[in-house]
């Protein structure tokens, strides 16, 4: 799958949420397009929507093992397991 030109302008010109709305309509048109997943994940880890972002990250993964995806969940795990104790314990 190749992002649309109407998808990456929208991206391009920081209208995150209508670039999801086209990729919501990528995705229900072909359930199985593991990039859709992907590029909607990263769209909704910007606007900080963390557990929808995983969740694409984990479809698109599911659908594709080698897909980008895996790197993106890996790191994601990363971040959202990290505990500072000094920050809490003074």
């Amino acid at each position: 799958m190749e992002l649309s030109d109407k998808i990456n302008s929208l991206i391009k010109n920081n209208d995150l949420e209508g670039a999801i709305v086209e990729l919501n309509q990528m995705i229900s048109a072909d359930s199985d397009d593991a990039e859709a997943y992907f590029e909607r994940g990263k769209l909704h880890w910007r606007l900080g929507r963390k557990r929808e972002a995983i969740s694409d990250y984990n479809r698109a993964v599911s659908l594709d093992s080698s897909s980008p995806a895996a790197e993106a969940l890996r790191q994601s795990m990363e971040i959202m397991s990290f505990y500072n104790r000094d920050l809490y314990n003074p």
